[in-house]
Parts: structure tokens; sequence; C-alpha cells
């Protein structure tokens, strides 16, 4: 992968990655999920893509996320070449 190449995927990523936040709601209830939503800020700022895809997955879960939220990791995935994240957020989309 050229460096060009990278840095376009790394914008569609965190583009679908920031996106799947606005999904989710403005007041995270428990601390668990503020915690978590530290986390994924953090990574998301550091740009570990990888790590803030997981813990997207891990705040989507705590707060019971709709499934525009997984799609729009189904896509951040995709966009990494993360086949079996891909599928998984493609079924949490669909339920």
């Amino acid at each position: 992968m050229t460096p060009e190449h990278l840095k376009a995927s790394s914008a569609v990523t965190i583009s679908h990655l920031s996106g799947a936040r606005l999904y989710l709601p403005l007041r995270l209830g428990s601390e668990e999920a503020k915690q978590m939503h530290e986390q994924f800020n953090e990574y998301m700022d550091q740009i570990e893509l990888d790590l803030a895809l997981d813990a997207a997955e891990s705040l989507g879960s705590a707060c019971n996320a709709p499934p525009e939220f997984w799609t729009e990791l189904q896509l951040a995935a995709a966009s990494m070449q993360l086949t079996d994240n891909e599928a998984r957020y493609a079924a949490l989309a669909a339920a």
C-alpha cells in the first residue's frame, strides 16, 4: 500500500468512526460507558484506528447502539480490510 493510499484509507476510516459516534446518546449513562468514550477519543487522537474500532464496538454494545452506528463501524472495518469485524457489524446493523 502506497503512503498516499494508506493516508486516504485512514481518512475514510476516521470519517466512519467519527460518524458512528454521532449515533450514540450525547449523555452516556454509566461510568463504564463514559470511560469507554474517553478511551475511544484517546485512540482517535493518537490515530490508533484498530484500537479505536475496538473501543467503539465496546461503547456501542454498552449503549445499545442503533443500526446506523453499526453500519458506520462496518464501513470503517471495510476500509481497514478487517473482514471478520465487517461481517460482525453487518449482522448487528441488520438486527
